[in-house]
């Protein structure tokens, strides 16, 4: 049982109610999601493919403030994919080609993972609503850590065990076992084993 509908150890109604809604809200969506799904509110826009891994929870309040989740696959070729056990605490994915979080991924409050720039780049304001938008996938590798208010933007990967610190604006690939931060994002330390 969802450890939000718990309330003193007892399963609360609206608790258990809740956790149906994101369910019956995911299968409306065409979102394929394995075992153990826990969390509430989610906003889905699925036009293309979302995969969700096994005991991933989806959650949008965090010590009592509220932070929207959101899962935005906006074309027929969109691809979002989660792996087992990651951790979306009120971050939004908004994805016109692909991304994907390997597994045991936590993203904080306020997280944002674009793949495009979400509009052309031009003086012509015309252009910027009609022109061709830059894509490329987002791809995080296994137990990565995206603090508070962090944004990775299109074409990074980011490697295994690697830590963004908050406020940072990752615009580059980040290598595997380190801590990066700031805007743009660099390179902080070594994580050691």
């Amino acid at each position: 049982m969802d450890g939000m509908a718990l309330k003193n150890g007892n399963i609360t109604v609206a608790g258990i109610l809740r956790l149906i809604g994101l369910h019956v809200k995911l299968r409306l969506h065409r979102v394929d999601y394995g075992k153990y799904l826990r969390g509430f509110r989610c906003d889905i826009i699925n036009k293309g493919h979302i995969k969700i891994g096994k005991n991933v929870l989806l959650d949008y309040r965090v010590e009592g403030h509220t932070y929207k989740t959101g899962l935005f696959a906006y074309y027929k070729h969109s691809s979002i994919i989660l792996g087992d056990r990651c951790r979306l605490s009120g971050a939004v994915i908004f994805c016109r080609r692909k991304v994907v979080l390997g597994n045991d991924c936590r993203l904080a409050p306020g997280v944002i993972l674009m793949d495009n720039n979400s509009h052309a780049v031009s003086f012509n304001s015309s252009d910027r609503q009609s022109g061709n938008v830059d894509e490329a996938p987002v791809i995080l590798g296994n137990n990565v850590w995206i603090g508070l208010r962090s944004i990775v933007l299109k074409g990074v990967t980011i490697g295994d065990n690697s830590i963004i610190a908050a406020g940072s604006v990752v615009t580059k690939d980040v290598p595997s076992n380190c801590i990066v931060g700031g805007n743009p994002a660099k390179f902080l330390k070594n994580i050691l084993k």
